[in-house]
């Protein structure tokens, strides 16, 4: 006996469209998935290499401030006099331009630089300025070594670091 073919209903049809709508929703959502991982690992890829940039400018810049220095009266090729009270932190003064550029191992990649700030003499131990008469060998300089690191790529990804080196 041959079943009559008006009394199908299509189920099947239905079903399996509505199964191929469920894998296309799975597949579109894994792919949207895989390119934000694509994306979140190339900014931590960029963070890192820019790290390392910032961290090599900054061993650069200390090195230049442990050896004798002398302070220009003005910031000149990455060495500073004090700073006036009250003024703007130069390495947040988006105008100021007297960074002198690190040695960079991939220059295409990343910009680095650092600047010296003179801050003035320190005590060696914190109590003998309070000694009379001070000794001469009591207050050294003290400098402070910023270094910045740019990725060159466009995405903004920046590093700032400092430290303070006692001559």
């Amino acid at each position: 006996m041959i079943p009559n073919r008006h009394s199908e209903s299509g189920v099947a049809l239905i079903a399996s469209l509505v199964i191929l709508l469920i894998i296309t929703l799975f597949g579109l959502s894994s792919m949207r998935s895989a390119g934000l991982q694509e994306r979140m690992s190339g900014n931590q890829y960029d963070k890192n290499l820019v790290l390392e940039a910032a961290e090599a400018a900054l061993r650069e810049g200390e090195a230049v401030a442990a050896a004798p220095l002398t302070i220009p009266a003005t910031c000149s090729n990455g060495l500073c006099p004090i700073l006036p009270a009250g003024g703007t932190d130069r390495w947040l003064d988006p105008t100021f331009t007297a960074w002198r550029t690190a040695k960079s191992i991939n220059d295409k990649l990343v910009s680095s630089q650092f600047i010296i700030e003179d801050m003035g003499v320190q005590p060696v131990d914190g109590t003998c300025h309070f000694q009379t008469p001070v000794e001469p060998t009591c207050l050294i300089p003290l400098y402070r070594v910023t270094a910045r690191a740019t990725a060159t790529n466009g995405r903004g990804t920046t590093v700032t670091l400092q430290s303070n080196i006692r001559q």
